[in-house]
């Protein structure tokens, strides 16, 4: 009877173990899953938070790249050439223009002769006609409207318009600013808490760089805005005694009616000028051609004298 209460009794043991390894294993196979379906959604949040970001910082170069396309930093420049018959007001005229549209006269180059001094002098041809060059700085706002009073201040024949974006060399430069002033901050920062003199020395040194190269960036971003917010014009003037007709012909009859214009143009501007010459010169041209005759006369005699001796032999 001992033996089989002993037998029932590690039967019943080991059946209680044997249900509980089947329970721990199905709880294990249940935090497997759970932990796997945990892992999974953490790893969907994590996707959708890297999209999230990614999304923003995309968002955040758009709305950069926005500005920029707004805000573009261009810098513009035009040349010009005028004629005129009447220098002395048309320079009048450009200067007071100048004046009233805010800007300024950066430099500017006159030489040469007016068109009566030319004419009344002997060595005419080599007498150039008056020029003026001028290089202007003008509001950029107004840069349109003063180059459309140009047309009435003189003749313009010639005009081109250049524009150049620096953008990216601009909001790089004022980054670059904002990097070295923050900078700047930490090691004024550093400095006032450090005590070793060696640390000091090394730290100043580092800020004198770091303001040296603020201030040249500076003075680059002012330059930058000179020239964003004053176009530059480049003009020459040139005095003349006929005006260049810019009129584009539009048919072959206006073409050759220009052309024969222009011919009868330059009949009458030579035989101006060789009038002028003449007149201005006739005193001289009376000498020379009282010396002519005189030296006529004197080989007429001399010819006329040894053919008589030739023909006494």
């Amino acid at each position: 009877m001992l033996n089989t209460h002993r037998f029932k009794t590690v039967l019943l043991l080991l059946l209680t173990l044997f249900m509980l390894t089947a329970c721990s294993n199905s709880k294990s196979k249940e935090e497997i899953s759970n932990n796997q379906i945990a892992k999974s959604l953490n790893e969907n949040q994590y996707d959708s938070v890297n999209n999230a970001d990614v999304s923003i910082k995309s968002d955040k170069k758009q709305t950069i790249s926005g500005q920029a396309a707004v805000n573009r930093k261009l810098i513009k420049t035009a040349d010009l050439q005028l004629e005129t018959k009447k220098f002395d007001k048309t320079i009048t005229a450009l200067e007071n223009a100048v004046n009233r549209s805010g800007g300024y006269i950066e430099s500017n180059h006159i030489n040469g002769s007016s068109l009566e001094e030319k004419y009344n002098k002997n060595n005419s041809d080599q007498i150039a006609s008056r020029n003026a060059t001028y290089t202007l700085r003008i509001p950029t706002s107004r840069l349109n409207t003063f180059i459309n009073n140009l047309y009435g201040i003189g003749n313009v024949i010639s005009k081109t318009i250049s524009t150049e974006d620096i953008s990216n060399q601009y909001f790089d430069t004022e980054t670059r600013v904002k990097s070295l002033k923050i900078q700047e901050e930490r090691l004024l920062a550093l400095l006032k808490k450090s005590g070793n003199l060696k640390d000091i020395i090394e730290i100043e040194k580092q800020l004198t760089d770091v303001r040296y190269e603020i201030e040249t960036l500076t003075t680059t971003l002012k330059t930058y805005d000179s020239l964003i917010n004053y176009s530059t014009i480049n003009l020459s003037i040139n005095e003349v005694a006929i005006m260049t007709d810019t009129t584009p012909p539009k048919t072959v009859g206006d073409r050759i009616s220009a052309k024969f214009k222009q011919n009868i143009a330059s009949i009458s501007n030579g035989f101006k000028n060789t009038t002028v010459f003449i007149i201005g010169n006739s005193l001289l041209i009376i000498i020379w051609l009282m010396i002519l005759a005189g030296i006529y006369i004197a080989a007429r005699k001399a010819m006329k004298k040894y053919q008589e001796w030739n023909l006494s032999k």
